[in-house]
């Protein structure tokens, strides 16, 4: 019985640790894309406020395609295809609100 809990515990440990939150994995991808870490962060914050987590997942899935584009055409490609109009806008506004208000 006990190493069937002790195999739950690190079952469910695993788990967790696989689920990073939407807001978490847009922070990254920012970074991977080249802004600072203050900037990703205060983006992040910005959707996380703006958005739903399903909106914020639909970020974190276009900022994935963008980070995986290799050519500038696949760049703009990538850019365009968030199809998402609340996503877009408050990808906007959280970028003007990060490099105004910080």
């Amino acid at each position: 019985m006990l190493k069937k809990s002790i195999l739950i515990c690190a079952v469910l440990s695993l788990a967790a640790c696989a689920t990073i939150s939407p807001r978490s994995r847009i922070e990254n991808r920012l970074v991977d894309i080249g802004l600072s870490e203050r900037k990703a962060e205060c983006m992040a914050h910005e959707l996380d406020e703006r958005l739903d987590r399903d909106d914020l997942n639909d970020v974190a899935d276009f900022l994935g395609d963008v980070n995986e584009a290799s050519s500038d055409g696949e760049n703009y490609d990538a850019l365009l295809n968030i199809d998402n109009a609340r996503a877009a806008a408050a990808i906007a506004a959280a970028g003007l609100s990060c490099a105004f208000g910080n």
